[in-house]
């Protein structure tokens, strides 16, 4: 992106105070009439355009210290360290024009798909049905292109397309698990924000796809998305651990472990008043029981008050 900045410079005169100034391009002494500009002053004639050599003191010019241009320039003129100026004529030849309104961008620009625009200008060409338009900055937005235009989601929904901008946006994906993109009109499963083919979406034990289909899943090591398992419902009826309790497949819902042994919640309660003990205190009894610790506490006072 050409960045360019429109500056303008005046003449003064040389005084007595000034009688050792050189030029900062030819490094001679000015005696009579000097120029300024980023802090250096030049002879009118030594401060010029880059392209054309037109002297631009006392006007207006564009300046630049990243400007390519196809046209023919002359870099003999200017230094390497110093910006490139041009003046207006020679600054329109080779300035960035907006590929909406086609004028010439004199600051910065917002680029889309190669081309070039004035913030202003690059908003959605969307128009309803009453012939008012958008005109929605789409600045920060998400662009639906169509037919060398461009629109937001909204105006891009209400086209006769026959897709969808959130289909669109599926089709900028690859699949998370081949890497392989989507072909319009092909089923897509989705899970927690990752896309999958239906032949890719599959059980990591038998292999058939979950498309669909309950499946239950669990994170692997790190829990990363990329090691996540997935399980269809037969594989993980299979997997599934036994309650030590009730001897039943623990299936769904939150699991107790304790001591290497896995209860369903509902199943590890106390021996005394039978409520849930979750994650909360408890006591083990000589007999592998367990009691929660309102009945541990219970059972403590009632033994101080028979031993007095």
């Amino acid at each position: 992106m050409i960045e360019t900045q429109k500056s303008s410079t005046g003449l003064q005169q040389v005084t007595s105070t000034d009688i050792s100034t050189n030029c900062s391009k030819c490094g001679e002494k000015i005696l009579n009439v000097m120029t300024a500009d980023e802090n250096k002053v030049y002879h009118p004639h030594c401060f010029n355009c880059s392209d054309c050599g037109k002297t631009l003191a006392g006007g207006f010019f564009y300046k630049s210290k990243n400007i390519k241009s196809n046209e023919s320039t002359s870099t003999t003129r200017n230094s390497v360290s110093e910006s490139i100026r041009f003046c207006e004529t020679c600054y329109k030849k080779i300035a960035p024009k907006c590929a909406r309104c086609h004028n010439i961008i004199e600051a910065s620009s917002i680029v889309w798909e190669d081309k070039k625009f004035h913030e202003s200008c690059f908003t959605c060409c969307g128009v309803d049905k009453d012939g008012i338009q958008c005109r929605k900055p789409m600045k920060d937005e998400s662009v639906y292109p169509l037919n060398d235009k461009w629109y937001c989601k909204n105006c891009f929904d209400k086209l006769d397309t026959g897709i969808s901008a959130a289909s669109r946006d599926i089709l900028t994906q690859k699949c998370f698990k081949c890497y392989k993109e989507f072909a319009p009109g092909s089923l897509v499963s989705e899970y927690k924000g990752d896309y999958y083919h239906p032949t890719c979406f599959v059980c990591s034990q038998c292999n058939t796809s979950i498309a669909n289909k309950s499946f239950y899943h669990q994170a692997k090591s790190d829990g990363r998305p990329s090691e996540m398992k997935f399980l269809c419902e037969n594989c993980h009826i299979k997997n599934a651990q036994e309650c030590a309790e009730c001897k039943n497949k623990i299936i769904s819902g939150e699991a107790i472990g304790f001591e290497g042994k896995q209860y369903h919640r509902s199943c590890f309660t106390c021996q005394n008043c039978k409520n849930e003990i979750g994650t909360s205190h408890f006591f083990k009894t000589k007999d592998d029981k367990y009691i929660c610790q309102h009945c541990s506490l219970q059972q403590q006072q009632q033994q101080d008050t028979h031993s007095k």
